[in-house]
C-alpha cells in the first residue's frame, strides 16, 4: 500500500491462470478511490527481471523498495531495486557491506522512524533460513547478519525496537501457534505461545511467554483452520481469517493483536462473514480501512477464477479496531496536548458560563429510565421544567456540572443547534439532560479531552454508545467500541447486548448475544439481566437459532443437568426460555439449573 498517493502496488508474480508459470516483471496500480486498475506498460530506468517470493515495502514520498525473490531459471536472488511511483521509475540504487545470500518468501519491514529496513527468513535451495539483518536506508549499507528463526511465508513488523513475526511455515511445514519477536538493542529471541483454548475466565489465561508468565487473550489464529492475512498498524496487529482451501469451510474471523498488551481480541466472527463469494490472495492496509485483493469463487463448480478482479475494503473502525500508533522517539519530548489542556477547564466553576444537570446515579424511582437504558428518546429539557420520561413525575436533579458554551458549540452540533434557536436553554444558561449523572458527565468529558476517561466503568461506555448514535458523534462511537470490545463480562454483557441493538451497531449486538449464549448460566442469574424488559429479554433469547437448545451442563459435585428448550428432556432449565409474560416464578424457573452450572446455548449446526 502506498497510503500517500491511495494506490496499491503490484509488481511480479507468476501466471497462474494459464498454467505456464511465466513470472512478470510488469508493475499495477489500483487506485483506492476509483478502484481502476493501471498497468504501468513501460516504466522508465532499470527494470527488474520477473520474478516470485520477493517483498516490496513502502518507504517514503511514493517510494517502494523491492528486495529478493526468485527468476524464471530458480536462481534465488538478493537485488535491490527501487520504484518511484509519481514517476513510474526503477533504480539500482549502490549498496555497500556485505549482501546478504538470495532468498524467497521471506519478511520485511521498516523501522519505525523509516531509516532502516529489516528483513528476516526466506527459503533458499530446499532450505529454510534463520537470520535477520538490517539495511540503513541513509548510507544504503547493508549490517552483519544475526540469528533470529528459521521461518517463510511469514509477515513481519517493527515496534518498540523490536522485529516481531506472525504466520509462516518452518523446515517441517507446521504453522507454529506462537508470536515471536528479536530485540534489537540485545539481540535476544524470546517467543510467545498460546494455548488452544479461549480465555474464560480460567487460571490459566491461555497465553504462555517464555519463562511461563501468562497474558489474557484468545489463542494464536494460526492454529485454526482458514487462510490468515495480516495488516499493521502502529502497534496493532490486524489477522484477517477468510475461507480456507475447502469451500465448505465456513469458519473466518477479524481478530486484532496488542503488541504492548500482548492480547488478542476477537472483532468479528464468522457470524459476520464478510468474506463469502471470492477467493482472497492479498491484502493492504491504509490508516483504518484495509484492502483484501482475490477472485471470484464459484462453488456449485468447485473452481475460482484465477484473475485478481476483486477488492473488498473494510472499515476497521467500524468492527471496533482502533490501532494504537507507535510511540515518538525518545529524543523528541512529546508535544503538549490542547486536548489536555482544555480539558483542565471541565467542571471548572469559576470560568464557567453554563450549567447542565443529569439523573442522579442511584435514582432508580420513576422517570429514571433513560433512553441509553431502552426508553424512547427525549429532549434535553430546562430544570425549571423538570421534564423526564414519565409525564407528571418530579424526578431528582443531579449536581450540576459546570461547561462552557463556546466549547460545547464548537464540539457538540445538538448544542449548536440549540444555541442558534435561542431556546430557553440558551437564556437561562442551563439545561436537564434525562440521562444518568455518570453517562453525561462521560460525554462532556469526551467533548474537553476528545477521550473516554479510563475511570469509566464499561456499563457507562455501553450506555454513552447509545448517546454516541443518537447525538451523532461517530468519533466517541468508535471510542465506545473498541472500549467495549476489551470489556466483555459477565455480570455486565446482556447491558453490553441491549445498548448495542438500541445504538443499531449489528457486529457489536451479535458478539454480545453470543457471549450471552455462550455463558447463559451465569448471564440470567446477573443484575443486568434481571434489569431487561420482558420483551428485551424475549429478544436476547431469539439471538439463538431455530435449532439452538439448552444443553449439558457440570455442577460443582460432577452431577449433570440436562434440558432442552423444546421440552426434549427432563429438568428444569428449559425454563431459561422465557416469554412475554415472564413472572418472578418465571425467572426463578430459569435460574434452577445448579448455581454452579454453565449452562450452554448450541445453535447454527450444533457446534
Amino acid at each position: 500500500m502506498c497510503p500517500e498517493d491511495r494506490k496499491i502496488f503490484i509488481f511480479g508474480g507468476f501466471d497462474f491462470t494459464m498454467s505456464t508459470d511465466e513470472l512478470f516483471n510488469s508493475v499495477m496500480l489500483i487506485d483506492t478511490k476509483t478502484y481502476k486498475a493501471t498497468l504501468i506498460k513501460e516504466p522508465a530506468g532499470t527494470v527488474p527481471s520477473g520474478r516470485h517470493g520477493h517483498t516490496a515495502t513502502y518507504w517514503k514520498d511514493g517510494k517502494l523498495i523491492v528486495f529478493g525473490g526468485e527468476n524464471e531459471r530458480g536462481v534465488f536472488l538478493n537485488e535491490l531495486y527501487v520504484f518511484d511511483l509519481r514517476t513510474q521509475t526503477w533504480s539500482s540504487p549502490t549498496t555497500y557491506g556485505r549482501k546478504p545470500v538470495g532468498r524467497s518468501r521471506h519478511a520485511a519491514c521498516l523501522s519505525e522512524d523509516g531509516k532502516r529496513l529489516y528483513f528476516c527468513g526466506g527459503f533458499r535451495q530446499h532450505t529454510v533460513i534463520s537470520d535477520i539483518f538490517c539495511l540503513d536506508l541513509e548510507t544504503m549499507t547493508w549490517s552483519d547478519s544475526r540469528q533470529f528463526v528459521a521461518r517463510y511465508d511469514h509477515v513481519a513488523t517493527v515496534h518498540n525496537e523490536k522485529v516481531w513475526i506472525f504466520g509462516g511455515l518452518t523446515q517441517d511445514m507446521d504453522r507454529p501457534s506462537e508470536v515471536i519477536w528479536f530485540d534489537l538493542r540485545t539481540s535476544a529471541v524470546a517467543n510467545l505461545r498460546f494455548d488452544d483454548r479461549l480465555n474464560d475466565g480460567e487460571d490459566d489465561d491461555g497465553i504462555r511467554i517464555g519463562n511461563g508468565r501468562s497474558r489474557r487473550g484468545t489463542p494464536n489464529q494460526d492454529k485454526r483452520a482458514g487462510t490468515h492475512f495480516y495488516a499493521f498498524c502502529g502497534s496493532t496487529v490486524i489477522d484477517f481469517m477468510t475461507h480456507g482451501p475447502a469451500i465448505h469451510n465456513t469458519e473466518t474471523s477479524i481478530t486484532s493483536f496488542d503488541l504492548t498488551e500482548l492480547r488478542w481480541r476477537t472483532l468479528a466472527d464468522s457470524s459476520c462473514d464478510i468474506f463469502s463469494g471470492n477467493s482472497w490472495a492479498y491484502v493492504a492496509l491504509s490508516g483504518t480501512t484495509a484492502y483484501l485483493l482475490g477472485s471470484a469463487l464459484y462453488p456449485e463448480y468447485g473452481i475460482e477464477n484465477e484473475v485478481i478482479c476483486r477488492i473488498l475494503p473494510i472499515d476497521l473502525k467500524y468492527y471496533g479496531a482502533t490501532p494504537k500508533q507507535n510511540l515518538q522517539s525518545p529524543t523528541i519530548p512529546p508535544a503538549e496536548s490542547l486536548n489536555a489542556d482544555i480539558s483542565t477547564l471541565f467542571d471548572d466553576r469559576e470560568t464557567s458560563d453554563f450549567v447542565i444537570t443529569a439523573i442522579p446515579d442511584e435514582y432508580d424511582g420513576p422517570g429514571s429510565t433513560s433512553v441509553a437504558s431502552g426508553a424512547a428518546p427525549i429532549q434535553a429539557a430546562t430544570v425549571a421544567d423538570n421534564n423526564t420520561a414519565d409525564a407528571g413525575v418530579q424526578v431528582p436533579v443531579s449536581d450540576p456540572i459546570y461547561v462552557h458554551a463556546l466549547i460545547l458549540q464548537t464540539r457538540w452540533p445538538h448544542f449548536k443547534r440549540l444555541s442558534n434557536s435561542r431556546m430557553r436553554e440558551y437564556h437561562r444558561k442551563r439545561m436537564h439532560i434525562p440521562e444518568k449523572y455518570s453517562t453525561v458527565r462521560a460525554l462532556l468529558y469526551y467533548l474537553y479531552s476528545d477521550t473516554i476517561a479510563t475511570s469509566v466503568s464499561v456499563v457507562t461506555v455501553a450506555k454513552l454508545l447509545v448517546l454516541s448514535n443518537m447525538y451523532a458523534l461517530p468519533r466517541l462511537r468508535d471510542l465506545c467500541i473498541s472500549r467495549i470490545q476489551d470489556g466483555f463480562d459477565v455480570a455486565i454483557a446482556s447491558t453490553i447486548w441491549e445498548c448495542a441493538k438500541i445504538a443499531q451497531e449489528d457486529v457489536l449486538r451479535t458478539s454480545a448475544a453470543r457471549f450471552c449464549l455462550r455463558h447463559w448460566g451465569r448471564v440470567v442469574r446477573t443484575k443486568s439481566f434481571r434489569g431487561l424488559s420482558k420483551s428485551a429479554m424475549l429478544e436476547i433469547c431469539e439471538e439463538v437459532d431455530l435449532e439452538g437448545q439448552v444443553v449439558m451442563g457440570w455442577d460443582s459435585h460432577g452431577r449433570t443437568r440436562t434440558g432442552s428448550s423444546n421440552g426434549g428432556h427432563d429438568g428444569d432449565s428449559s425454563g431459561a426460555m422465557l416469554d412475554d409474560g415472564a413472572s418472578e416464578a418465571d425467572m426463578a424457573m430459569a435460574e434452577d439449573i445448579d448455581s454452579e452450572a454453565e449452562g450452554d446455548v448450541d445453535g447454527e449446526s450444533g457446534a
